[in-house]
């Protein structure tokens, strides 16, 4: 029986394979026992950088080079490996130059993916589309898009990741917010930093032990890298980088933990008509860790049908937030309906099937809101922790489902709430996940804690309570059809889940 066969580019320090198109691409893109690692020879294709990429004449191993190109329609026998350099690339004009190997071409149907670069800082997939001339050794094409079973063929990758300093990006968008660097030194509880994992939501830290969830009192807040201060570097990460790039394998669990939990101190004011307490000034103060872990999972067995059985895309982690909030309400108080930003954090992560690069990249926004109506006056330093998991899973029973996990536990001292009214303070977290330069999901989890009060009545004393709770909400998005599968534009839909637990109180409140 006659095969057809798929060539398959990969960079010049890579061993190039011809593969049957019967057998799937599975003979050389190999589940590598480091998902987080590039083949030997091109570990400078994993930069989350795009400005550490080389210049254009670099060797093909290097970040311009790290492609892997194969057409899926190739006539039996013509087939060979190919190593390509991505000289530019134009996704809206939908328009690339790529430069092949000495004596080797580019044909329409060439499947390409690359890793981040300065031409394509999200990295890239598409399909050679027609090519449209050459010159000087470089193609120029038109290109199409591509989809993920093109790439992958028959693979079963589950993955999950956590962003390591070098592939985070801070940007404080406050006044009040500072970024504090992990230190290699300081021990923690032990996950590992990169693993095979479960698109099923399920933290990796339990409920309760989230970062730094042993420490007792929130902490104050830091000036190290505060956005009023001019010499903060826009990457609040960086100094941290170089140590977790070159020794970060030889450390330990704990301390590789630390080295990819994010920090930011809030030290920002409550909107006017907040006034100060006999504790503290109007303030809403305290710690936010976070650690981001991005999901890729993808399963695809051979057979007739072209979808993959199973798909997931999304961000999950663990997370404390350490509360310090003070405020005196005589009216109504309230930052607005749209929350304030406090920083905006941008991450990317190279997962490597065998040669191929797949770039999974997440912007996730922290935001806060205080709203308050009657007179009210609270007092409360708590620690929430807890982990979640946003996104998107498929199978083909039951078609695109949202991914939504989330499991939290807050705990404090005794608080002090008295009035007749309702308060309450909001840390939000939106986020997006993208695969290479294409939209696929987002997400909202929304953090809260609520002081209640309510006057004596009849000869009954004053009722009061704190209770805290969560918000969480995925949205799909069109774009998911980078998986092969077209789906409805699903963002109206809510998928949420809402919590909110009683912590402290006394009497009883009327109802909400």
């Amino acid at each position: 029986m006659a095969v057809s066969w798929r060539r398959i580019a990969v960079p010049a320090a890579a061993v190039g394979v011809l593969v049957p198109a019967a057998l799937g691409t599975h003979a050389l893109l190999t589940d590598s026992n480091d998902p987080g690692t590039p083949p030997a020879g091109i570990r400078a294709a994993g930069t989350a950088d795009p400005d550490a990429a080389a210049d254009d004449g670099a060797a093909a191993a290097g970040p311009q080079g790290a492609v892997v190109a194969k057409p899926s329609n190739a006539p039996a026998g013509s087939g060979r490996s190919v190593s390509v350099q991505l000289a530019s690339y134009d996704a809206q004009r939908r328009q690339a130059v790529l430069k092949p190997s000495a004596g080797k071409s580019v044909r329409t149907g060439d499947v390409i993916a690359a890793a981040p670069n300065r031409h394509a800082p999200s990295g890239a997939l598409f399909k050679v589309g027609k090519v449209t001339g050459s010159h000087g050794g470089k193609v120029q094409v038109a290109t199409v898009p591509a989809t993920l079973p093109e790439l992958l063929g028959d693979q079963k990758v589950d993955r999950r990741a956590a962003l390591r300093p070098g592939e985070l990006t801070v940007k404080p968008l406050s006044s009040g917010v500072s970024v504090r660097n992990p230190s290699p030194a300081t021990s923690g509880p032990a996950t590992p930093s990169d693993r095979a994992g479960t698109p099923s939501g399920e933290p990796s830290t339990p409920a309760g032990d989230g970062p730094d969830a042993s420490a007792g009192a929130s902490p104050s807040p830091s000036a190290t890298a505060s956005a009023s201060d001019s010499r903060t570097p826009r990457s609040g990460l960086t100094g941290a980088g170089a140590a977790a790039n070159a020794p970060g394998e030889a450390l330990s669990p704990e301390a590789r933990k630390k080295l990819t939990t994010l920090r930011l101190g809030i030290n920002v004011p409550l909107p006017k008509g907040v006034e100060a307490t006999s504790k503290s000034p109007a303030r809403l103060s305290g710690e936010v860790t976070f650690r981001p872990e991005l999901i890729f999972q993808y399963n695809k067995r051979g057979g007739v049908n072209l979808l993959p059985e199973r798909a997931a895309i999304g961000l999950g982690g663990s997370y404390s937030y350490g509360w310090q909030v003070h405020g005196k309400v005589r009216g109504t108080a309230d930052t607005g309906e749209v929350s304030v930003p406090l920083a905006a954090v941008t991450g990317r992560h190279v997962f490597w099937v065998g040669p191929v690069p797949v770039v999974v990249s997440t912007e996730v926004t922290f935001t806060y809101r205080f709203t308050a109506g009657g007179r009210i006056v609270l007092d409360a330093d708590q620690r929430t922790t807890g982990s979640f998991a946003v996104g998107a899973k498929y199978d083909r029973g039951h078609g695109w489902q949202p991914l939504n996990e989330a499991h939290q536990q807050t705990k404090g001292g005794t608080p002090h709430v008295e009035g007749a009214a309702t308060a309450t303070a909001r840390v939000g977290a939106h986020a997006q996940v993208f695969l290479y330069d294409t939209a696929g999901v987002g997400g909202d989890l929304s953090v809260h804690l609520t002081g209640r009060a309510a006057a004596a009545t009849g000869h009954g004393a004053p009722a009061w309570a704190l209770s805290a709770g969560y918000d969480l909400k995925t949205q799909l998005m069109l774009q998911l059809k980078i998986f092969g599968i077209q789906i409805v534009d699903l963002r109206t839909t809510p998928f949420a889940l809402h919590d909110e637990r009683k912590l402290f109180g006394h009497g009883k409140l009327p109802p909400a």
